[in-house]
């Protein structure tokens, strides 16, 4: 009876990766779309400071070291 429920698991769970790939392949050609004409810059996962298209969030590239300073500086 377990080996029916592990497989049954299995099932599920490649399911799940299928769909996943499936939503990032269709998230890659939206962003591939877009023009990326409003920059933003924010922080990524690992703490740097990188450039992002504000309409589609793809990842444009490492932010100069005057858009660092400029987004790191107090506002207002």
């Amino acid at each position: 009876m377990e080996q029916d429920n592990g497989n049954s698991i299995l099932i599920d769970i490649n399911k799940i990766e299928k769909k996943l790939y499936e939503l990032e392949k269709e998230k890659e050609n939206i962003q591939s779309s877009c023009t990326h004409k409003e920059v933003v810059i924010n922080f990524d996962d690992k703490r740097s400071l990188k450039k992002y298209c504000s309409e589609c969030k793809r990842e444009l590239g490492y932010a100069t070291k005057e858009e660092e300073q400029d987004f790191l500086k107090p506002k207002g």
